[in-house]
């Protein structure tokens, strides 16, 4: 036992005491200078001062990237299995929808749709219907909501289409789980608008013509006619009613519209 500094030393009885009791194990001294004690009182303890507390050990997680890292990696990880997924899923899906373009009665689906005077909106634009899109439908515009892959062998490439007097905007979007970026649909509808200037036909499409190229066309309809996210959508599915937007496709409309209403304030404003 060590007696702080100013207090009174044991008596030989007090260690005799003391060595017939065991007594219990007092903390390890600190370093930290402590104040005298009035002589015949007890010291009382005290914390150490916090700076002088030791480190604490290392964790077995010390070293590993924050919490945020891992999500994101995550993250990236979910986005890269749901590219591979599309991948292989993308013929099956595909034959469903041929399927169900050949289908009679109830369960039959149109290929494609007229939004309105100048956007259609379907599935790929096969090779085969070329013709039919130029000549009666007047498209002069693409937009292609696919990656390369799915386009490479079903459907003209950028320079085929050209030889038909048609233009191509690719904005490539993951089949089944991607969400068009805010930044390609502001591309997606000034291509729009232009072709409706020039009183020509504009085609958007994904695979299916069902969820990307729909989230598209909503943005298109939102410009045009300041509606909400969920007016445009109602419009679309009373022409097209298999059509599909997913949460995360119907919040980045919501983003868009929040832009588009804030810039029209904006120009109202300018112009009063």
């Amino acid at each position: 036992m060590v007696a702080a500094p100013g207090a009174p030393g044991p008596s030989p009885d007090s260690q005799e005491a003391a060595s017939a009791v065991p007594a219990p194990e007092a903390p390890a001294p600190t370093a930290s200078p402590s104040r005298e004690a009035p002589a015949g009182s007890e010291p009382s303890p005290s914390p150490p001062p916090l700076q002088l507390l030791p480190p604490p050990p290392a964790s077995p997680g010390a070293g590993r990237p924050p919490l945020r890292l891992v999500g994101w990696g995550g993250m990236a990880a979910a986005e890269w299995l749901g590219a591979g997924l599309a991948r292989v899923l993308f013929y099956p899906t595909l034959l469903y929808t041929v399927f169900r373009g050949k289908m009679p009665g109830r369960g039959h689906r149109d290929w494609y749709h007229r939004i309105d005077p100048t956007v259609l909106l379907g599935a790929l634009p096969l090779r085969s219907m070329t013709l039919q899109l130029v000549q009666d439908e007047n498209v002069r515009g693409v937009i292609t909501m696919n990656e390369e892959y799915e386009t490479r062998f079903l459907c003209n490439s950028s320079e085929e289409w050209k030889k038909f007097g048609v233009e191509q905007l690719r904005l490539s979007t993951v089949d089944m789980t991607g969400i068009p970026t805010l930044a390609n649909l502001k591309k997606g509808v000034q291509f729009a608008l232009k072709y409706q200037a020039l009183g020509q036909c504009v085609y958007v499409h994904c695979k299916a013509g069902r969820s990307r190229s729909a989230t598209m066309v909503a943005a298109y309809l939102i410009q045009v006619h300041k509606w909400s996210p969920e007016e445009a959508v109602r419009a679309i599915t009373k022409i097209r009613s298999h059509i599909h937007i997913r949460p995360g496709q119907l919040q980045v409309l919501k983003e868009f519209h929040k832009i588009t209403s804030e810039a029209a304030k904006n120009e109202t404003v300018i112009h009063q």
